[in-house]
């Protein structure tokens, strides 16, 4: 039996937005070592900081990501074409020269540029995630050959809902006229009012990630090529592929995690027996590979509206309580060589006591530590580190104390569709998911390619995490002895206990030590 997916791509070209971010990464290597047949990989890059996009395509190419193919198949980056151009320009910046190579070659488009920030000013991103997407459609419809746009939005688009599915709901406001109004207003008055703009939605990221859907599905029925849509939900560090644990940013739920792992984040606000919807990296990636397959060999359906696909592991959910049970372990076990404190935070449901502990344990440190640095003439930052820390979790506080039910119905069929070869080579099937086993590589992922710390370093880790204990329990016992000593000074009621304590301990010793004597 071959593969049918691998079958497809031969001799075919693509082109790919969001190419130099996590995600465009790990489909850019996915293409390459599984579809060898492929003829080329349009990527679209930015010029940026003095780079041009051929020297940025290098940088993109020697990420870890593509040891393997570096390895085994160095030929095939030959392969992967810079295109130069930015989404926030007209036609995306492309020039016509590189626009008529492409409309003669590429059947095949991935667009997964966005700005995914959850406190991104509205302006920019529905300049990015919905303007970007009009700009996207525009030169998708001078590309002559192509037969297929796949577009990554992402699981929250409709998270006012108690459901998340695959149906494209009315958006939440009139795209033109929110493009209209927001192009007249300066950044200030914009800012004022995306409260009462957002209409109910958590963050400008979810917002504007619906609206692009609102513009795809508008133009869905006037256009030649047929267009996928492909929701993942939280996209965390590769499982399996295309190496084990690879992750390259500090975004969502990794953040906390690292965070965690050095001592610095202490407390999250969370519901702990909720569910939470994460995805490894190459799962949404083998979805988006497979549903450009799968949209033309459907090809005798007509598809007025686009087929959306989600990416969730609904059918095989993860509560916040078991990832804290298995990964906090391992940062003891495999702790970070520069932590500052031993990794014993914890998730709380209760938001007094999440604000307390951020007191305790968040911003009078800060404050305490960045005095110590002003006293030893070292530039003070653990309050402004702490202040970009509140921001993150704050910002992420709305899905740590919210679930939802999934229905992935047209996900579930694709899999039926594809043959046993293809299933292995492209899978995205969330039941195979061994939660214990991902999210040990998820956490070794963290410490290796986000933290930097190689296994070289264990054994020093190890020491200082020791000492770091040591450290916490002394501080812990001289807090309690000045507690105790403050209580015993100032309160007659504290005296008489103390006391009465004290006697009830002698009395004790003093029998035990009549019986053995």
């Amino acid at each position: 039996m071959a593969s049918e997916i691998v079958n497809f791509y031969r001799d075919r070209s693509v082109f790919i937005t969001g190419g130099t971010g996590f995600f465009g990464k790990i489909l850019i290597e996915k293409l390459l070592r599984s579809c060898p047949g492929l003829k080329n990989v349009y990527v679209l890059i930015r010029p940026k900081a003095g780079q041009d996009p051929k020297n940025r395509l290098q940088d993109l190419l020697s990420a870890v990501a593509f040891d393997n193919i570096r390895q085994n198949h160095p030929e095939f980056f030959s392969k992967v074409i810079p295109v130069s151009g930015d989404i926030s320009r007209d036609e995306l910046g492309i020039s016509p020269q590189d626009l008529q190579m492409m409309s003669e070659t590429v059947s095949i488009a991935f667009h997964s540029a966005a700005v995914v920030r959850f406190d991104e000013p509205l302006k920019s991103a529905i300049e990015l995630n919905v303007k970007g997407v009009k700009r996207m459609l525009s030169v998708c419809k001078k590309l002559e050959n192509l037969e297929v746009l796949v577009h990554v939005s992402t699981a929250y688009v409709n998270s006012t809902r108690t459901e998340l599915d695959e149906t494209i709901y009315r958006p939440l406001c009139d795209v033109d006229n929110l493009i209209s109004t927001l192009d007249w207003l300066d950044d200030q008055a914009a800012n004022s009012i995306t409260k009462s703009l957002l209409n109910g939605a958590p963050n400008t990221y979810t917002f504007s990630k619906s609206l692009g859907e609102a513009v795809l599905n508008s133009e869905a029925g006037e256009v030649d090529f047929k267009i996928v849509i492909i929701r993942p939900s939280i996209v965390t560090a590769s499982w399996k592929e295309p190496i084990p644990g690879w992750v390259d940013s500090l975004g969502g739920t990794t953040g906390w995690f690292a965070g965690s792992a050095a001592g610095i984040f202490r407390t999250m606000y969370c519901h702990t027996q909720m569910a939470v919807d994460l995805i490894p990296g190459e799962f949404p990636v083998n979805l988006m590979v497979t549903s450009a397959w799968d949209a033309l060999k459907q090809k005798s359906q007509q598809h007025i509206n686009p087929t959306v696909f989600l990416a969730s592991t609904g059918q095989n959910p993860v509560t916040w309580a078991q990832c804290k049970s298995t990964m906090y372990p391992l940062m003891f076990e495999y702790p970070f060589s520069k932590a500052v404190w031993p990794p014993t935070g914890s998730f709380k449901n209760n938001t007094l006591l999440h604000r307390v502990d951020q007191f305790l344990y968040h911003i009078a440190p800060a404050y305490l530590l960045d005095g110590a640095f002003r006293i030893c003439g070292r530039k003070p930052f653990m309050v402004r580190l702490h202040k970009k820390a509140t921001k993150v979790l704050d910002c992420v506080q709305f899905y740590t104390t919210h679930e939802w039910r999934t229905r992935s119905d047209n996900t579930c069929a694709l899999i039926q569709r594809m043959n046993a070869i293809d299933r292995a080579i492209f899978n995205f099937d969330s039941r195979t998911i061994d939660w214990d086993e991902y999210l040990c590589t998820y956490y070794l992922g963290i410490r290796k390619f986000v933290l930097k710390d190689e296994l070289h370093t264990l054994p020093a880790a190890r020491t200082r995490m020791r000492r770091l204990l040591v450290a916490q329990f002394s501080f812990r016992l001289a807090l309690a002895v000045l507690i105790a000593r403050t209580l015993l000074r100032k309160s007659e009621t504290a005296r008489t206990m103390w006391h009465m304590f004290g006697s009830t301990v002698a009395g004790y010793f003093v029998s035990l030590t009549s019986q053995l004597f």
